[in-house]
């Protein structure tokens, strides 16, 4: 599956609800962030391990958490 999305101002990636519900993808839910070479894309796949701290995710540098851009504001 492709999804093509703009950045936010704060480089927040757009993913509508309808798209998180086929995906299986809920708010907290910790994704996997990887460049494609070459390319301006990016793949995220839910990691392996959803019970990281904050603190794990911002030092691991490829690690994300799936926020509600409505409370984020």
């Amino acid at each position: 599956m492709n999804y093509q999305v703009k950045l936010g101002e704060n480089n927040e990636i757009p993913l509508p609800d309808d798209l998180c519900s086929e995906l299986d993808i809920k708010i907290g839910d910790i994704l996997f962030c990887e460049v494609v070479e070459n390319s301006s894309k990016l793949v995220m796949t839910k990691h392996s391990n959803q019970t990281l701290s904050d603190a794990d995710i911002a030092s691991a540098g490829n690690l994300t958490r799936v926020i509600s851009l409505s409370s984020s504001k």
